[in-house]
């Protein structure tokens, strides 16, 4: 409304930001709150230099680039000035890109030949509890399609279409990756015949089998372990992941859930790198060359 708006544009432009997204910006807007009374400036009505001022405060009590880039962000938003594309804002940023920059979460990644190996020796879906049959598909969801977390949350039965050759998932749903004109994930799952333990369309039946008459009326894939049977968050999703993939031998105090992704396999490979390097980079070693040969999806 500072910048002008009607309160209807300005609830429709609201609805550009993500839910995770809107949390950072709460908590970035409690510290510039805590900083206007301080300083006693305008929360709503500030300069670059005032944002500067905050930054530089952000940063010397230890905030990276990401935390900062959040606060510039969410400050710009309840402002009634166009600060955060400000010359002497950008070039504030990119000196804390400089002092502090960045890094990737992993230098290295797992092998996946742990987690495959361990799968491999798994007994069979009638012998495995509801949470290892759960751990197992959602495993190999992730290794198998490379999605967000919060993509395989949102996977609903109703979406689910079984073919000749495997079976195909639709997500309608807006996800975080999700923008005009791109096309909403759909995952296609090809029987694996040459390695059954292996399948993940095999498995994701077996799982949707195994809790048919638990889901009540609950359409969402993955449902939780325990009674009432509902259907789980992103954070559950992960803790089974994490937890498998502890059972499979991988580090999990320096590996989460989300090392699971490998949309860099797929991309590498869309952009014509060798698939020796490939493999090294992304976990694929020479034993684990075929699962991740079959399961590499275009992005």
């Amino acid at each position: 409304l500072k910048k002008g708006l009607t309160a209807e544009a300005a609830e429709i432009m609201l609805n550009s930001i993500t839910e995770s997204t809107m949390k950072q910006y709460k908590c970035s807007l409690k510290q510039w709150w805590k900083f206007t009374q301080e300083e006693k400036y305008d929360i709503f009505n500030t300069d670059a230099n005032k944002l500067i001022e905050f930054l530089t405060q952000r940063f010397q009590n230890g905030a990276k680039y990401g935390t900062l880039n959040s606060d510039r962000a969410a400050v710009a938003i309840i402002t009634s000035k166009n600060i955060s594309e400000d010359r002497l804002v950008s070039r504030f940023m990119r000196g804390v890109f400089k002092k502090r920059p960045t890094r990737p979460k992993y230098a290295t990644t797992w092998n996946t030949d742990s987690v495959l190996q361990y799968i491999e020796m798994l007994p069979d879906t009638d012998q495995l509890r509801m949470k290892d049959l759960a751990e197992k598909t959602a495993t190999l969801l992730m290794l198998a399609t490379a999605q967000r977390l919060q993509t395989l949350a949102l996977i609903n039965i109703d979406n689910i279409k079984m073919t000749k050759s495997g079976i195909e998932i639709k997500i309608p749903e807006i996800i975080k990756t999700s923008r005009p004109g791109a096309c909403q994930p759909n995952l296609i799952l090809p029987f694996f015949k040459e390695k059954r333990s292996l399948c993940v369309a095999r498995t994701l039946l077996e799982y949707m089998d195994y809790t048919k008459d638990l889901r009540g009326m609950h359409k969402s894939l993955f449902i939780t372990t325990v009674k009432p049977h509902k259907p789980v968050s992103t954070q559950t999703l992960g803790h089974w992941i994490k937890a498998f993939l502890k059972k499979s031998g991988v580090n999990t105090d320096e590996f989460t859930a989300y090392s699971t992704k490998h949309a860099a396999v797929s991309k590498a490979s869309s952009k014509g790198v060798n698939i020796d390097t490939i493999r090294r980079t992304a976990g694929w070693s020479e034993r684990s060359k075929i699962f991740g040969k079959f399961y590499n999806r275009p992005i």
